[in-house]
């Protein structure tokens, strides 16, 4: 798990040598970034906002990313390191594989750490997203005031929270997608939202409801990483909120759990009332370990 720590927060996987998986999962802002599209190694922003990593230990799929194109999390990692937004593709250095497994089995406290962690496997790109993906597992939310109250304390929750969580699992329907202890049921769905992104349906093109079809994100933490979906295109859980209730665009992909909703004003601040208990204790703080330049 160190080893994939310290490999997360290391510039020197990207090409340019100046970014890491950190800068675009930073754990203050629930494993997100603010910004509404990640930029990638040569600072162009990219089409999509980051996913949350936290949780992703549980998953109920291993398809990784926000269209599941990637087969594991390790796959998503090495595809971020060796054909994505961090890497020689991505910039204007032209950086091979090659070099950058070198500048990291260069580094004698990584070539201790690999012995430890993966005794008698080399420093490859492979090996290095084995660890990152070993470390991202390990990112749990904190216990959170939902939580609390589950537990008894009524105190934990105010009553409209309370409210807000009678309506997620009534009438908003929240609860179709966002099921569970984690609230995702980790597939993939239509909202109805204005993208041009196919999403999944870039890669299942004969299923009609995979067209613009996103994976649900978990609402653990979620207050702490606006804007949102896929595209950053909602600014507020407000106005994700008024999106569901609109219905987004009906088209046959729109998945069946989405239509339009009889929602007040109330219903709507009582719902995000709810998504703000589930922010959990110290979610948002974590070390960033230094490994030597050497």
């Amino acid at each position: 798990m160190e080893l994939g720590r310290a490999l997360f927060w290391d510039e020197r996987l990207s090409a340019s040598g100046k970014i890491s998986c950190g800068t675009c999962h930073l754990p203050d802002l629930a494993w997100a970034t603010r910004d509404a599209k990640s930029r990638n190694d040569s600072g162009k922003l990219t089409s999509r906002k980051s996913q949350p990593v936290i949780g992703l230990g549980h998953a109920e799929t291993k398809l990784a990313g926000w269209d599941g194109r990637n087969a594991s999390l390790e796959a998503q990692a090495k595809a971020s390191i060796a054909t994505g937004s961090m890497s020689m593709r991505e910039t204007d250095t032209p950086v091979k594989a090659e070099m950058i497994e070198a500048r990291i089995g260069a580094v004698p406290e990584y070539v201790r750490m690999f012995e430890a962690a993966l005794p008698g496997q080399p420093v490859t790109i492979d090996t290095m997203a084995l660890a990152i993906a070993a470390y991202e597992r390990t990112i749990e939310p904190g216990i959170a005031p939902f939580d609390r109250w589950v537990e008894g304390d009524e105190t934990a929750m105010s009553d409209s929270a309370k409210r807000g969580f009678a309506l997620f699992n009534s009438k908003a329907n929240c609860f179709v997608c966002h099921s569970g202890w984690r609230f995702t049921n980790d597939s993939f769905h239509d909202i109805g939202s204005s993208t041009k992104d196919l999403g999944r349906g870039r890669d299942v093109k004969d299923d009609v409801l995979m067209q613009f079809a996103f994976k649900t994100p978990t609402l653990r933490s979620v207050a702490l990483r606006p804007p949102y979906l896929h595209d950053g295109s909602a600014a507020t859980l407000h106005d994700v909120v008024k999106l569901y209730e609109r219905g987004g665009i009906d088209r046959p992909s729109r998945s069946p759990a989405i239509f339009p909703l009889d929602l007040t004003e109330h219903d709507r601040l009582d719902l995000v009332a709810f998504f703000e208990t589930l922010t959990g204790e110290n979610d948002g703080a974590a070390a960033r370990p230094q490994v030597s330049r050497r």
